[in-house]
């Protein structure tokens, strides 16, 4: 029932929209759009600003559908709804029931290692995408502490290990296309990160579904 579960959930994601997914979409671009808005100096005068712009985007989005729409963050309103952090906490390794959920696990992260360094050059190392792809799961596994959802090892170990799968996807396709990331540009070393753990902080403190519930 979890592999189906798991299933459904990354084919409902790229399928739902209604009003909760508008909000909750708002709710995670919000910092980072913000964080652009007040360093839109920065790329003002650079060339390529408005791909970037775009790619910017395209990443938000991902991340989103990765951390809301498939993985299910908790957020503050549901600790205060339930009034208790889960103690469901799985530290033994290759416990989960069903392969499939580790493969699942592993395909859900690799867009991840692809998009960094094809955006941002400071990312074409292998360790630094990583370390990125295990914080990102770090950062959701902690979440569901929130809305009592297990908390994985499995999850964890699967999602950074297809970071490094998605960086070795980006490595054969730079290997076919070698002038693929070469209109990159910078605007902080921190950008990525702004917008991805920003995003995560946007649903935790700003998503309240029971606004229109």
């Amino acid at each position: 029932m979890e592999d189906q579960s798991m299933i459904f959930n990354l084919l409902s994601a790229y399928m739902s929209f209604d009003i909760f997914s508008v909000y909750s979409f708002i709710c995670f671009i919000l910092p980072g759009s913000v964080w652009l808005f007040l360093n839109r100096q920065k790329i003002a005068h650079k060339r390529y600003r408005q791909r970037h712009i775009i790619w910017i985007y395209i990443y938000m989005l991902y991340c989103y559908l990765a951390v809301k729409k498939v993985a299910g963050i908790g957020t503050i309103w549901d600790l205060i709804s339930h009034g208790k952090l889960d103690s469901t906490i799985n530290l033994i390794p290759f416990s989960s029931e069903g392969f499939a959920t580790y493969i699942l696990n592993i395909i859900m992260f690799m867009p991840l290692g692809f998009l960094l360094p094809l955006i941002w050059r400071r990312y074409r190392e292998m360790v630094r995408t990583v370390l990125t792809g295990f914080c990102m799961s770090l950062s959701i596994e902690l979440s569901q502490l929130f809305c009592l959802r297990v908390t994985d090892i499995d999850d964890l170990t699967m999602n950074t290990l297809g970071t490094a799968v998605g960086f070795g996807c980006w490595i054969a396709f730079r290997c076919l296309f070698p002038k693929a990331g070469r209109k990159a540009i910078k605007v902080s070393s921190a950008e990525p990160l702004v917008y991805l753990f920003g995003g995560i902080l946007g649903i935790i403190l700003l998503y309240n579904w029971r606004i229109f519930g």
